[in-house]
């Protein structure tokens, strides 16, 4: 059975960066001919191929025998294991351009937030937009309550944080910019969560996980402002004693 609204969901996520990149967020780390996909189709094919493995590995290894079930995207593919898969391969490829890893992930980070937010938005046509019941809101395909759109919130919010970290890019390290985007999607998608209907009392694997590194990513980040005021104190009393 094909499936048009995922096949649909999946372009439009790859659509929009790409058209940004050509016309306003353009790639500064690589030629002038090289696009957007050129960049990222080989590492988002190996992040896809690596969170679908895991999630058969915890929740049905017997499955990864089965390439029928493989296929089956729509059961399941582990987020951030993908993420990291895609970011470690494109890290790779800008080591082998002669370009700083961390500069060009930096880079790419606001154009594949903007990605995430299309296909978190596009659940209107995928699979009908969960959430909490509301006077505002749409109705999902089958349920005859009015609900939020937590799917459409979180693709907004993705893209405005997208573009603040875009905007103040020249002013931040590019590490700093990186934890930036993890965090943010990472606590939209825990935020989102609590919201979006699921099995069981407790809290999903992936809600955990984003909690987990959304925590991280703000540690992190305070980590490395203190760091940065301590070595401009520093610095400013190096050169009030060589006066």
């Amino acid at each position: 059975m094909r499936d048009y609204a995922l096949l649909a969901s999946v372009i439009v996520a790859f659509g929009a960066p790409a058209l940004l990149a050509r016309g306003w967020w353009t790639l500064h780390s690589v030629e002038s001919h090289i696009r957007f996909l050129d960049v990222v189709i080989g590492p988002a094919a190996l992040g896809l191929v690596a969170g679908r493995g895991i999630t058969l590995m915890i929740d049905d290894r017997r499955a990864l025998l089965r390439l029928s079930d493989v296929l089956v995207i729509r059961s399941g593919v582990e987020f951030w294991p993908a993420l990291a898969a895609a970011a470690g391969l494109a890290a790779w490829n800008a080591r082998r351009d002669g370009v700083r890893p961390s500069v060009r992930l930096a880079e790419l980070a606001p154009l594949a937030m903007v990605g995430y937010a299309t296909y978190e938005a596009s659940c209107v046509w995928r699979d009908g937009c969960f959430g909490p019941e509301s006077p505002i809101g749409l109705y999902p395909e089958g349920i005859t309550t009015r609900m939020l759109p937590i799917g459409i919130l979180v693709g907004a919010s993705v893209v405005v944080a997208a573009s603040v970290l875009r905007r103040v890019a020249f002013r931040v390290s590019p590490p700093a910019l990186l934890l930036g985007a993890v965090g943010s999607v990472a606590g939209f998608r825990a935020v989102a969560s609590f919201w979006l209907p699921y099995l069981g009392d407790g809290l999903t694997r992936q809600h955990r996980t984003s909690i987990a590194i959304a925590s991280a990513a703000t540690v992190a980040l305070g980590v490395m402002e203190l760091v940065r005021l301590s070595r401009r104190r520093s610095l400013r009393v190096a050169v009030e004693v060589r006066r």
